[in-house]
Formats: structure tokens, sequence, C-alpha cells
């Protein structure tokens, strides 16, 4: 089979010695030793996994924008394929592009249809409607730590058989913070919001809002299910659990900033 590994340059391959375990299977999630042989110069082979005797990673023949595809539709091993055997240097950028949207949003009252909240100062003064962005967007670095947070210390609490080192020996924190921003990446369907937000109405632009929230939470549950090696139904429960604690002390947090505007 001929592989050209179009991820040469978007998502590369992770680079182990020969005979480490640290790549996984994206089908059943365990590890393996590689995820090709090369045949020759120009030929390379897919290497099956031992326990499910499925292909390792088929992901490393498709074009990027059939994993982008897997991703939408929260395929579990586009999920492995990406978190385990991708190397992924930029993920905390798009984390941080993440937060920006949604900091805009706020800042523009483009959420103002489900939430009282609101930096956006209503004074004729350009640095004080700078500050306002600000401290949205302080809102947000805050809320994404305390979602992070709770859900470890939920997954410790209530999962106590998660692993302290995940299938490709890196570390359960590490993983689950890189699954986390992964999961947020659903919210880039707030775009619509900012460039139609003249001609909606305030419930459409709710409803818009809601349905965002909810992908992103089924997305954040599969991806916890997949790092965490858990049931769904225990996943569910980790994470709605950490979204009530966190929306319960952002809303103090919330107040607090609102002061300053």
């Amino acid at each position: 089979m001929k592989l050209t590994l179009p991820l040469q340059g978007y998502f590369e391959l992770l680079r182990h010695q020969p005979g480490e375990k640290k790549y996984v299977c994206i089908n059943c999630g365990r590890p393996v030793t590689g995820l090709y042989r090369q045949i020759s110069s120009t030929v390379l082979k897919i290497i099956d996994c031992e326990k499910c005797k499925n292909p390792a990673d088929k992901y490393i023949e498709f074009e990027v924008l059939i994993i982008l595809i897997d991703l939408i539709l929260l395929s579990k091993p586009a999920y492995r394929h990406i978190l385990y055997n991708s190397d992924c240097k930029n993920l905390w950028k798009i984390g941080c592009i993440l937060i920006l949207l949604e900091a805009y949003c706020f800042w523009t009252d483009a959420f103002r249809g489900i939430t009282s909240i609101s930096y956006r100062s209503h004074v004729n003064d350009p640095f004080l409607s700078e500050k306002g962005f600000y401290l949205s967007t302080v809102h947000f670095v805050v809320g994404f730590c305390l979602l992070y947070g709770f859900i470890y210390l939920f997954t410790r609490a209530l999962h106590r058989t998660a692993p302290s080192l995940t299938g490709n020996g890196k570390s359960y924190p590490h993983m689950l913070l890189h699954g986390v921003i992964l999961a947020s990446i659903g919210k880039f369907l707030f775009i619509p919001i900012i460039i139609w937000r003249e001609n909606s109405t305030e419930t459409g632009m709710a409803i818009h809002i809601v349905l965002v929230l909810v992908y992103f939470v089924i997305s954040l549950v599969q991806i916890h299910s997949v790092i965490s090696e858990c049931a769904r139904t225990r996943s569910c429960l980790i994470v709605i659990l950490a979204f009530i604690v966190k929306a319960y002390f952002l809303t103090r947090v919330s107040g607090l900033l609102q002061e300053f505007v």
C-alpha cells in the first residue's frame, strides 16, 4: 500500500524509538509499537493491532479534511489519532483563539439572550470599551481553568481507576488539557453569531448558542471517555457536575469583574 502521509506538516506523527509502545490503536485504545512498516522508500504498510486485529491507525493515509469531518462527527478513533498519535504542538494556539472569540462575543453583548452578564461599557470612551474586552477575556480564561480543574478533580473522585499515564506514555493531566481544548473546537460555530447578529432575533441567537454549548458538552463527554477509559455515562456525570460547579464559581467571579466596568 502506498502512503503519502498527507498529515506531514499539519498533524505530524509523533516520533518514537522503534519498539517503544508510545502509539495507540485508534480502535481499542491499546498501546502499539508502531503504526506502519516501511517496505521500501516509497511504500509503507499499516500495522494491524495485535488485540483487535484492525489497522492501528487508518488516518495516516487520510487527508486532513476527512479527519476534520470525523472530528465534527465525534468519532472516537479520530480523537485518539489527534490526541495520541499526532504531534499537536499548536493546539494551545487554538485554545487561545477560542477564548478570544468567546470574549469578543461577550464584549459585543452577543450572549445577552441567555445571560445577564455583560462587560460592554456604554460610556463613549474607547479606553473603557477596550477594558471591557480585557475583562471578558479574563472571564473566559478563569472559566476554562475552572472547567478543566473540576473535571480533573471529579474524575479522580468518581473514577479512581483513571490512568496516571495514558496509552502513549503522557501524563493524564496533560492529555486531559489537550482534550478539553480539542472539544472546544465546536465553539467556532459562534462565528455566525458575530456575522449575522444584527439580522437575528434574540430568541434565534439564544437557540444557536444553546445548540453550540450542547455540542461542546457532548464533545467533551466523548473525549473524556477516550482519555479516562471509562463509560460514557460516567463521563457524562463528571462533565455535567464540572459544568454546574464551574457555573456557580464563575458567576461569583463575574460579579467581581463587573465592578471594574
